[in-house]
């Protein structure tokens, strides 16, 4: 499978999980590692890296870590509609904050 194919259509397998968290509650989601889903921990179980990530929220929320690493400025998400990254980052996890009680809807692949 050529570079170009997987870039279009990320590794092969997705997964999407929802969610809600409290006021300064944190998930993290794992993409490439598995197991058993609790109140702050969700696996999907790619099997590898996801290459794309879409996230929707309810209420104002961020992302504080990408692949284990905490950001200097967390990531804010918008609300309305999907926070989408289709290029430039293989996501392996992430920890996503609710700044209010924030219902997320997660899609990886």
């Amino acid at each position: 499978m050529s570079i170009s194919i997987i870039a279009e259509v990320g590794n092969g397998r997705e997964d999407n999980k929802k969610f809600t968290i409290g006021v300064g509650e944190s998930v993290v989601c794992n993409f490439q590692a598995s197991g058993s889903d609790s109140a702050t921990t969700k696996y999907y179980a790619l099997g590898d890296t996801a290459y794309r990530c879409a996230i929707m929220v309810s209420a104002p929320a961020t992302i504080t870590h990408i692949n284990g690493h905490e950001l200097s400025s967390p990531l804010t998400l918008g609300t309305g509609g999907w926070n989408a990254w289709t290029v430039g980052i293989r996501w392996n996890k992430i920890t996503v904050r609710a700044d209010t009680a924030t219902t997320f809807e997660v899609y990886a692949y």
